[in-house]
């Protein structure tokens, strides 16, 4: 249990906007080209889009596939997969969603 809430307190160490957390949970899903997610974020997060992968991937928790031209979480980032996943479970809760719907 330790080990998980250092993994955690790491984790917000290096992802403090909300846009990246945002962009984390789109990758979450799968590999994303720019025109995928630039449709699922807002105006404002939209902003931010391009500061935050960028900040990611020098955190290396994303890259960029030049030849599929998208980006998808690397190694590192998929070890935040269960954190995600509570993230993603608790938003479908929240908007009236079974916590099975994922």
């Amino acid at each position: 249990m330790a080990h998980s809430i250092r993994g955690l307190q790491t984790t917000q160490t290096v992802v403090t906007q909300p846009v990246q957390w945002q962009l984390l949970l789109l990758l979450a899903e799968g590999s994303q080209s720019m025109g995928m997610i630039w449709q699922r974020l807002n105006g404002k997060q939209r902003w931010g889009c391009w500061c935050g992968l960028w900040r990611l991937q020098r955190c290396q928790l994303v890259m960029f596939h030049v030849k599929q031209r998208r980006w998808a979480l690397t190694p590192a980032g998929e070890t935040l997969r269960p954190i995600l996943t509570a993230i993603q479970k608790c938003t479908a809760i929240q908007k009236g969603g079974k916590s099975d719907d994922l």
